[in-house]
């Protein structure tokens, strides 16, 4: 897609003419959007983007990781208030 300002050709990620300024219309807005949704692809690491084979990732161990890391914060800083409650005493 090119601007309809100045001609120059467009970014495709944003809405804005790097060259001019310009905002882009409806159309091309529209029209990005959907590229963007067709070529969208969530690549963490370079090996994932270079690899011959795909890797299938479980996130849901990565939530439970968390999970498990804010909860034994929690754990720490309740124990670290006892501790100044009791030298107070």
């Amino acid at each position: 897609m090119f601007c309809k300002r100045c001609g120059a050709a467009l970014p495709s990620q944003g809405f804005v003419c790097r060259s001019c300024g310009a905002m882009m219309d409806e159309e091309q807005i529209k029209a990005q959007k959907e590229a963007i949704e067709k070529n969208k692809v969530e690549v963490n690491l370079l090996s994932d983007r270079y690899s011959k084979e795909p890797i299938n990732r479980d996130y849901k161990k990565h939530k439970e990781s968390k999970y498990l890391g804010a909860m034994l914060i929690v754990l720490v800083v309740i124990i670290l208030i006892i501790v100044a409650v009791l030298k107070v005493m």
